[in-house]
């Protein structure tokens, strides 16, 4: 007996050892196989519309972000400015953006930092997300809405997605006269977490921060990988969205371009990600935002909590309409016809209701 229990003493500490002393692999894109790039080259990527032009954006620390926008901004009814969600590009969106474009909206559409087209924070490791303070996303988000050479008195609407939308619920908190509505598809305001619930998940990523971990991605989470490497248009509600036509941009895109590529979630950003969740949910912050926010939510969301959300812009900010979505998953911007032009109309009615409010 007392041998099995120094035995299983001793494993645990060469796993502690290993966990301090084993080094951080160095960077390694993945490879996909011939059968999957043959896949990615038949598949259609949309392209931008022509009138579309990028550019580069600096932050108050040198980060350097990409952002595009179409070229009609003179004559738009207002100023829709597109934040994609977690690993996501605006490269996945010149569908979308024509579509907006074609209602009569100058369409702007901003990369992140450490996503897209958009400076990595470690060169060494570009596909790890890492920041200092969640704030810094929406800072950056503030800066360039400033630096926006705009017509007077036209509106400015964030539509933003995911963890976007969570970056766009702080800029319309805490940066209210920067923005006239906010359009938050799903947004992440609390995470989901598996079997662990999200004070344990917390402490976890804390842990491992403190253990000199931050850096690392958490168990489970990688370097990217095409979430399936047998079927590029495996499509479903319960992967996200039910649109093969859609669902794998993404993936597409990180095979053609793997500059673009993030990966899984880091214990540095998964923690400060988690700590914004507590502090955008405390009692008087969603209270504060006045504007005119239209919230849409998923019938199937496998990454934030619906209910949440719901009860947020029901009960908790002066003028939320809520809208949930059948046959929806949290990739809205992802999903079939029908849902786009949900989404779209959910826009025109914002809008709407933020011309009714000038005087």
């Amino acid at each position: 007996m007392r041998q099995v229990l120094f035995l299983i003493l001793g494993l645990m500490l060469l796993g502690i050892i290993a966990f301090f002393a084993w080094p951080e692999q160095s960077y390694e894109p993945y490879q996909v196989s011939p059968a999957y790039q043959a896949q990615v080259d038949a598949f259609n990527i949309p392209d931008m519309p022509q009138d579309w032009t990028w550019d580069m954006f600096a932050s108050e620390d040198g980060m350097k972000m990409r952002y595009g926008q179409t070229g009609n901004s003179a004559s738009a009814r207002a100023t829709v400015v597109m934040i994609p969600g977690y690993t996501a590009t605006m490269d996945m969106y010149g569908e979308q953006v024509g579509d907006i474009a074609a209602r009569g909206y100058h369409v702007v559409g901003f990369d992140l930092r450490g996503q897209g087209g958009s400076e990595r924070p470690r060169p060494s490791q570009p596909e790890k997300l890492l920041v200092e303070d969640f704030k810094v996303y929406s800072n950056d988000v503030a800066l360039f809405l400033q630096g926006l050479d705009l017509p007077e008195n036209r509106p400015v609407i964030l539509m933003a997605m995911s963890f976007g939308g969570h970056v766009a619920f702080r800029v319309g908190a805490e940066q209210p006269d920067l923005v006239d509505g906010l359009l938050l598809l799903a947004p992440a305001l609390r995470p989901k977490s598996g079997d662990m619930d999200f004070e344990q998940v917390l402490r976890f990523l804390r842990i491992g921060d403190a253990l000199g971990k931050d850096k690392r991605y958490i168990p489970g989470n990688t370097n990217w990988r095409p979430a399936s490497e047998d079927n590029l248009l495996r499509a479903g509600i319960e992967y996200c969205a039910s649109s093969p036509e859609r669902l794998p941009m993404r993936d597409a895109i990180f095979t053609i371009h793997p500059e673009q590529r993030v990966g899984g979630v880091t214990y540095n950003w998964g923690r400060e990600f988690y700590g914004s969740s507590q502090f955008v949910l405390q009692e008087g912050y969603p209270e504060s935002i006045s504007k005119p926010v239209t919230m849409i939510h998923a019938e199937l969301d496998n990454f934030v909590f619906t209910d949440i959300n719901k009860q947020v812009c029901d009960n908790r900010m002066p003028d939320c309409v809520s809208i949930a979505i059948p046959g929806s998953g949290h990739c809205l911007t992802q999903e079939t016809d029908l849902i786009l032009d949900r989404i779209y109309k959910a826009l025109d009615e914002t809008v709407a209701r933020i011309e009714a409010a000038i005087p």
